[in-house]
């Protein structure tokens, strides 16, 4: 028995004396487990109750039983991805922004032109920026 099934059947247990005592209502766990008319049937009983607890069972039952298999998991929202928009060609780069071209290794042209010095040297970089700059280091340095 897996600890949903398990959970599920701890909170039936626990629901069958209110159901007794404020329907009149037998719950039968086999029976629940089993039956899909008969759960849903005595779930929107119990959904109908005055008794707060026995409401919150039934609302965590029905999630367990009928809902995604999260458990305890707060629900979450699933967005729908963004439409594929092909992009139209750019005849200009904005400004800042530097075009890079690809160079075969065999080209007299393969060192990788200095990266432009766009702030002052004692200025702290970004967690990103550091990152970055070790990886490039890493492939430049010739351990690859």
């Amino acid at each position: 028995m897996s600890s949903d099934d398990s959970k599920l059947v701890n909170y039936l247990v626990r629901m069958v004396v209110p159901l007794r005592r404020e329907f009149g209502q037998h719950l039968d766990v086999q029976h629940f487990l089993h039956d899909l008319d008969y759960a849903q049937e005595v779930l929107k009983t119990a959904l109908s109750s005055q008794d707060p607890r026995l409401r919150e069972q039934a609302e965590y039952v029905s999630k367990l039983k009928f809902g995604p298999r999260l458990g305890d998991a707060q629900p979450t929202t699933v967005k729908a991805p963004a439409p594929v928009v092909p992009a139209a060609p750019v005849a200009t780069a904005p400004a800042g922004i530097v075009e890079r071209r690809k160079t075969t290794r065999d080209s007299p042209n393969s060192q990788l032109p200095d990266a432009p010095a766009t702030r002052p040297p004692d200025t702290p970089l970004s967690a990103e920026e550091e990152m970055r700059a070790r990886i490039m280091k890493k492939y430049t340095s010739g351990l690859r």
